[in-house]
């Protein structure tokens, strides 16, 4: 049976949520509603209330439009509209840029707020000082929404704005009509594509449907060898954004929903059996991976596993809280609150093959003087811990000597160049920095 979804929006809009729906969905029929100006709202509540008894879930083009009709209309299936932030704010500019020539820093617009207007121009080098923003201020849950929103732009025009910023199609049409220079902020394909998702998903959930969810809980730290005095993180909004990108393309390869709860932790809802199909059974949850490989994070990633979305909510909790007591990158799944996965460390080339690593130590060991033994509770450590940092108290509380002993031990690695000094732990309470020795073993 094929998903019926709905989509409210401008005609624009429609025919390229159609054509997106061909491309990235199977079993999805798309009915339309045009919805591009508000002077008869009771015509346009009537049409959608209608739309919505032919369909499953219901998509808004944009917030504006939602907020207006649901001010009015009760929505009787899921339905969800495209959220757009700054960075469409930033592309909307871009495009203007383009068409215009210019770098407008008197400008009119629509459906932000002052400060994160001032944040985005600030992103990309315009400060707060250069910058005069008129703000347009209608209410999106009140009728005449497009007609106010125009005047208000027209207005802002007159008093020297010198490009108008809206998030309204028809706005954009009018003040185009009108030679009045403008852009419109669009949303991008891939929110679309991820509201569609939760639909479905939230569609199935309502239906009830009986298969088994996952819930995954992805935390990001940064990697131990930049906690440290020393080498330092490039570009932290770089970083941030290649590890959303990556765990975006995760939840679409589960057909899951991806929720971000904040710059370093996510959530993604989706079905236990596409999960488990995906990661072999959890030996290879390729996320880890990518994560440690393109970005300057380690990951943390606690699956909880049931029948209801508590359940899997509750286990999830779980398995995130033993995530806490292991350092750097690893997984563990708990299917129940006694029946715990992991910890998972991720499939790299990195990790030695056990027949490779005892004739490594072996050679370690004739090379330093250090025995066998010590090396193979060293190497363990590294292993359990999934981190290869270790401080001399770390060491010595690991091996059940002193701290004189291991400093002995680290001096001969050191010499011969199977331990580095990775920097400084600057983390420490009280007392002078502890170095930092990377084991290379």
């Amino acid at each position: 049976m094929k998903f019926k979804l709905g989509v409210v929006g401008h005609r624009d809009t429609l025919q390229m949520v159609s054509d997106l729906v061909k491309e990235y969905f199977d079993g999805v029929k798309v009915l339309t509603e045009e919805f591009g100006n508000d002077e008869i709202i009771s015509d346009a509540v009537e049409r959608i209330a209608r739309l919505q008894k032919k369909c499953d879930g219901l998509l808004y083009s944009r917030r504006d439009p939602y907020l207006l009709i649901s001010a009015h209309l009760h929505h009787t299936v899921p339905v969800r509209y495209v959220e757009i932030d700054k960075s469409h704010l930033l592309i909307s500019l871009l495009k203007a840029n383009i068409r215009y020539g210019t770098n407008p820093t008197n400008i009119s617009i629509d459906a932000f707020d002052h400060a994160s207007i001032v944040e985005a121009f600030h992103s990309v080098g315009i400060p707060k000082e250069k910058l005069t923003i008129r703000m347009v201020t209608a209410d999106a849950s009140q009728d005449g929404l497009v007609n106010a929103t125009l005047a208000q732009h027209l207005e802002n025009y007159q008093s020297g704005a010198e490009l108008c910023i809206t998030n309204v199609t028809d706005v954009y049409r009018s003040l185009c009509d009108l030679n009045v220079p403008a852009t419109v902020i669009s949303p991008s394909t891939e929110s679309f594509v991820h509201e569609i998702r939760n639909l479905m998903l939230r569609y199935r959930l309502k239906t009830q449907d009986t298969s088994p969810l996952a819930i995954m809980h992805i935390r990001l730290q940064y990697k131990e060898k930049y906690r440290f005095y020393g080498e330092m993180p490039i570009r932290e909004v770089d970083e941030l954004s290649n590890a959303a990108k990556l765990i975006a393309v995760f939840a679409e390869k589960l057909d899951g929903a991806m929720f971000c709860l904040s710059r370093w932790e996510y959530l993604i809802l989706c079905s236990l059996p596409l999960l488990e199909d995906a990661t072999a059974q959890f030996v290879d949850i390729n996320l880890m991976q990518n994560i440690n490989l393109a970005t300057a994070f380690d990951v943390a990633i606690g699956i909880g596993c049931g029948q209801t979305i508590k359940e899997a909510e509750a286990n999830a909790v779980i398995a995130t809280n033993h995530t806490l007591t292991q350092r750097g990158t690893n997984t563990v799944v708990a299917l129940s609150p006694d029946q715990l996965i992991g910890p998972i460390s991720p499939k790299s080339e990195h990790f030695t093959e056990e027949s490779a690593t005892e004739t490594k130590l072996a050679e370690i060991a004739s090379d330093t003087g250090i025995s066998a033994n010590v090396l193979n509770e060293l190497y363990q450590a590294t292993r359990k811990q999934n981190s290869s940092l270790f401080t001399s108290a770390q060491l010595a509380e690991t091996l059940e000597v002193s701290t004189r002993t291991v400093n002995r031990i680290i001096e001969r690695l050191l010499d011969h160049r199977y331990a580095t000094i990775e920097g400084k732990n600057l983390a420490q309470p009280r007392g002078r920095p502890a170095r930092v020795i990377r084991l290379l073993l």
